[in-house]
This record gives structure tokens, C-alpha cells and sequence, in this order.
């Protein structure tokens, strides 16, 4: 047993890190306990992605494990980045004190379990305001997110402006062998046949490009949220991860899903032009999905 960690404690911090989501599922973090405080450092090992996607799953990391220890009893406290001279520490959550988890605290811990990642079409049914309200609410809830996290919800004509950066970064990736591949797992979130086309000249399923018009409105029926960060300075972007599983697992207690797209917005200046078309006050760095999930011709609900 760690001190201040009981068995259990560090069984329970176990489980909800190795749930937290992250790209490639690449896990790029590591957790210590030490005396009461449970320190989230970054593996630099890991170099499957670009490292704004590794500090943002590392964000959605440390969430897990505030709502883990909250589970417990346990108050907590805490900091990004809180040793300039130790970049590799990206945050550490200190236990505070104790005190009864309250009804949110249970919810989205029972919500950790239950959180996938859900790219196909959605049921045809629309998500509440008020749910969105509460979703985009809880994200900006604790450690300053509203001063460096931004969040719009894509309504009307923003779903085009959204359409054409998607296929302008699927053209962009055409161009690239590597790229190739990553078109289809954005783009088939809104086809579920994905626009798939067979290259006889390497023998390969490469990927299409979709319709602009047809893709907005695709868009347009569902409920997507833009992230974007104040800056791309690794506190914005761990803070901009926290952000993100927030909103998620309060998806999910609303018994929605949802999943996530960071690839289209690293293509070449895919992100700076959806934001010059958004007028968003950051750079996007993240778009979420949510929805009922659909079975048939109904809905899980």
C-alpha cells in the first residue's frame, strides 16, 4: 500500500486512467501516488500523433482521475504544469481533505464505464438544448477552463463552413500515402459506408473525398461542438482535454454518445481557416459529436 493510498484507492485510480480516452489509444501518460497527491506525467516515448493530441489525452486523464478520487470521498485540488522547471509533470491532483461524493460525483464515475466512442450516424432524434447547455456548462466547470478553453455549438450555416474544412482537409491528405488512411475515420462518422475507393496502382482501399452540400447537412442534423483552446501552449491544450471529458461523461450520464475528431484540424492550416470562418476566439483543436445512439430504426435511449 502507497502511503495516504489504500488498496482499494489505487485499484480505483488504476481503473478510471486506464479508461480515460486517447488517441490511437496510445495511453500517453503516466500516474504516480505519492504521499496524498497523484501526479499525471507525460511519456515522451509516445510519438504516434502530434503531441497537441497527446497533451489533450492527457487532460482527459487527469478529469478521470479528479472524478475517481471525488468517488472515493476524497476533495481535490489541482494544478497544471505546476513546475516550470519539470515540463514532463502536466498536472498533479492533490486529496484535500474528505467529505460524501455528492449525485454528480457518483454519476460520472458510473459514466467513466461507460463511455465509448460511438462513429457512426446517430438516431434521428435531437438532442435538448437544455442537455447542450448542461454538456457545454459542465465542461467549463473547475481549474479556469473558461479563460483558455472555447466551446461553440455548429448551428445553420457553420455546418458548411465545418463541411468545407473537412473535405478541404481530406483533399490536402489525398496528397499524402500516410494521410490516406485517416481520411476515412472522419469522414465516415457522418456515412457510415464511408466513401472507400480501391488505388489499382498500390493495391490499397484509399479514401474519397465526400460531398461538401451533402456532409453539411449531415452535420447540420446532428449536435457537434468545436473545442478550441485560448493558445496552443500545453497548459491550454491539458486543460482543453479536461474540458472535453467533462462534457463527455456528462453525455453519456444524458445517456447520449458521442465521439471525438482532432485529425482534420492538423492537416496544413485546416484549423486556422475554420477559425477565420467561425470567428472563434482560439484555434480549434477538437470536434466533439453527440447523440442518441440509433439501433435500426429506432434509438437506444
Amino acid at each position: 500500500m502507497t502511503d495516504g493510498w489504500s488498496y482499494s484507492d489505487t485499484d480505483v485510480v488504476a481503473g478510471v486512467i486506464a479508461a480515460a480516452p486517447s488517441v490511437y489509444d496510445s495511453q500517453p501518460w503516466d500516474v504516480r501516488l505519492i504521499d496524498r497527491r497523484a501526479e499525471v506525467r507525460e511519456r515522451t516515448s509516445v510519438h504516434c500523433s502530434p503531441r497537441a493530441d497527446l497533451l489533450i489525452s492527457c487532460g482527459a486523464a487527469v478529469t478521470n482521475l479528479e472524478v475517481g478520487l471525488r468517488a472515493l470521498g476524497r476533495n481535490t485540488h489541482t494544478d497544471v504544469l505546476p513546475d516550470p522547471t519539470n515540463p514532463e509533470l502536466l498536472a498533479v491532483v492533490e486529496s484535500t481533505g474528505s467529505s460524501a461524493p455528492n449525485s454528480t460525483d457518483l454519476r460520472q464515475f458510473s459514466a467513466i464505464s461507460r463511455r465509448r466512442s460511438h462513429r457512426r450516424q446517430f438516431a434521428d432524434i435531437a438532442v435538448p438544448a437544455d442537455t447542450i447547455s448542461d454538456i457545454v456548462a459542465a465542461a467549463h466547470r473547475g481549474t479556469n477552463s473558461a479563460d483558455s478553453v472555447f466551446i461553440r455549438v455548429i448551428g445553420g450555416d457553420e455546418s458548411a463552413a465545418l463541411a468545407e474544412t473537412l473535405t478541404y482537409s481530406a483533399k490536402l491528405a489525398q496528397h499524402n500515402v500516410q494521410q490516406k488512411r485517416e481520411v476515412f475515420p472522419w469522414t465516415s462518422h457522418w456515412n457510415p459506408g464511408g466513401f472507400e475507393t480501391i488505388d489499382p496502382d498500390r493495391s490499397v482501399i484509399t479514401q474519397g473525398v465526400p460531398d461538401t452540400d451533402s456532409l453539411a447537412a449531415a452535420i447540420e442534423s446532428e449536435t457537434v461542438l468545436v473545442f478550441s483552446a485560448h493558445t496552443t501552449t500545453a497548459e491550454h491544450l491539458i486543460r482543453l482535454g479536461m474540458a472535453v471529458e467533462r462534457a463527455w461523461l456528462t453525455a453519456v450520464d444524458a445517456r447520449l454518445c458521442a465521439s471525438v475528431l482532432t485529425h482534420p484540424l492538423r492537416v496544413e492550416d485546416a484549423a486556422t481557416r475554420l477559425a477565420q470562418r467561425l470567428s472563434l476566439a482560439g484555434e480549434p483543436q477538437l470536434l466533439m459529436r453527440i447523440g442518441y445512439r440509433g439501433t435500426g430504426n429506432g434509438a437506444e435511449l
